[in-house]
């Protein structure tokens, strides 16, 4: 295989073996294992043994669906499909595979993976242009074990009648696309299906505060203890709910609060506490136009179960 080059100076790119595009465009998949420096802390000299393996697992899934492998960079691989069906169709087969397969006792190598359609341009042997930075980046907002598309894939997929459901996330502003791409994560029986919110995303329309730890952050009550009020107290309004999920990072029992007016996201809070230096009462409180933070119960708090 020829090597990828992501996130260099012409970002993603790869040379490549020829594949005819349709009408429509190429539909691309990158891979990438999570937390692969902390697995070769772990597993040492067997490491490059672990990454055969689970290369040759998503090889052979690839090419039972027609994919064409163009390139790779460490542990990542990077491949295209003539249709967004043989594309999906591959990558749940291959998560599939990894994600039951027999690791070392106390190892549990994942794979993130994203999926994209579009057009692409051919310069000096090599797949660039936006649609593979997109595919690359959407590949990056995934969490290991999760598979994530974009609008793009869905349709074809759902009119190919793939065995498998769309979960509609929400528009998010992927690095290098302030227009905010709307991201699918893929459903499959033998998948996980509870992650995180995407990595390294902000939900389109929205003001987003991240709180990060430093040293051993005490694990917190959870946003049971809270409620929710209007701005300038008493119930919150019809045109504005509050959705509470699981954090991207942080203690046990951290989470964020995602505040919609209107339908539409105004606000995000991702690893808050209850007390501590992220507590939700102290950061939403100093932040938010919209609702305030108790931290006892209320009958004027509502709060909505968190969406998708």
């Amino acid at each position: 295989m020829q090597r990828v080059s992501r996130g260099g100076p012409t970002g993603p790119s790869a040379t490549m073996r020829r594949m005819d595009e349709p009408p429509g465009g190429l539909t691309l998949v990158f891979t990438d294992i999570e937390g692969s420096t902390a697995l070769v802390r772990e597993l040492k000299g067997s490491y490059g043994l672990a990454l055969r393996v689970h290369q040759s697992m998503i090889e052979r899934c690839f090419a039972e669906c027609r994919g064409t492998p163009v390139g790779h960079e460490g542990d990542g691989l990077f491949y295209v499909f003539s249709t967004p069906a043989d594309a999906v169709t591959a990558t749940i087969a291959a998560q599939r595979k990894v994600e039951h397969h027999e690791w070392p006792v106390g190892v549990r190598l994942r794979v993130r993976m994203g999926v994209h359609s579009g057009p692409v341009t051919v310069s000096g042997g090599e797949y660039v242009g936006l649609t593979v930075h997109e595919a690359s980046r959407i590949c990056a907002a995934a969490h290991g074990g999760q598979i994530l598309c974009s609008e793009a894939v869905v349709g074809p997929v759902c009119a190919a009648a793939v065995e498998c459901s769309m979960r509609d996330l929400g528009v998010f502003v992927l690095r290098g696309f302030p227009a905010g791409s709307r991201l699918f994560q893929v459903d499959a029986d033998g998948l996980e299906e509870d992650f995180p919110p995407p990595r390294d995303t902000l939900r389109d329309g929205g003001t987003r505060v991240s709180m990060w730890f430093r040293g051993s952050p005490v694990a917190s009550a959870g946003a049971d203890a809270l409620s929710f009020q209007a701005i300038a107290g008493g119930p919150l309004g019809d045109d504005v709910g509050v959705e509470i999920g699981r954090a991207s990072h942080g203690p046990p029992g951290a989470f964020r609060v995602v505040v919609r007016e209107s339908g539409a996201v105004a606000e995000e809070y991702d690893g808050l506490t209850v007390g501590g230096a992220a507590d939700a009462a102290s950061i939403v409180n100093s932040h938010s136009r919209l609702i305030r933070v108790e931290e006892q119960p209320s009958a004027g708090s509502r709060a909505e179960p968190p969406a998708g």
